[in-house]
């Protein structure tokens, strides 16, 4: 009897071995990534970029919202982007920035993300004002370029570019600097280069600010 009792403890013991067998496999390997230096790498590169995020003083008197990417296409990043946040933030084609840099604008807005048209997709146009005069921003040969600015007006490498406020894109939005200064084919308008620091591809985070007006 107590050979019986002991097989059959054995045989129980076995049986449950193996249907746990691939539980404690995944177990097993989420420790494993845990430690592997790859994702140890990959988590405290995301930590350091929310602590970065964390760490921006907005610098515009508006109602603002804070959010991250959850999509964005690796082979074509720099047309658009979805973040979390649509009508249930009650948003609409508000601006969206990072470290206080324009980053583009929602363009469609779904029940709880939102999709950027960003500042570097070719279809984007954005009135912007560098000085008192006012040009277009538009992305170009991959690169942005301000445009519509008359060859004889007062442009000088340096100067800060913002948004103009023409348009729906609230005013004086921080863009970037002139970088460089050309006459077009016709010596009719400047051809602006614009340095823009704002890395689009490393974005993980971004804020929306909520007055548009």
């Amino acid at each position: 009897m107590k050979k019986l009792i002991k097989e059959n403890y054995l045989f129980l013991i076995l049986f449950l071995l193996l249907i746990l067998k691939e539980p404690i496999y995944k177990i097993i390997n989420i420790k494993e990534d845990m430690y592997h230096p790859t994702k140890c790498s990959l988590l405290e590169s995301d930590y350091n970029k929310l602590l970065e995020f964390n760490n921006i003083d907005l610098v515009y008197e508006s109602e603002f919202l804070n959010t991250y990417i959850i999509y964005k296409d690796i082979y074509n990043y720099l047309n658009e982007i979805t973040i979390r946040g649509g009508k249930d933030k009650n948003l609409s084609n508000e601006p969206v920035i990072y470290d206080n840099t324009l980053v583009g604008v929602i363009d469609r807005v779904n029940d709880s993300t939102s999709t950027v048209k960003l500042i570097t997709n070719k279809n984007s146009k954005i009135s912007v004002k560098i000085n008192d005069e006012i040009g277009l921003l538009e992305y170009k040969n991959n690169e942005l370029i301000v445009s519509n600015i008359e060859s004889n007006r007062s442009v000088n490498v340096g100067d800060i570019i913002y948004t103009s406020g023409l348009g729906n894109t609230k005013e004086n939005i921080y863009i970037g600097e002139v970088k460089e200064v050309n006459l077009d084919s016709k010596n009719i308008e400047k051809i602006i280069k614009v340095d823009y620091k704002i890395k689009i591809k490393d974005l993980d985070y971004v804020t929306i600010l909520k007055e548009n007006k």
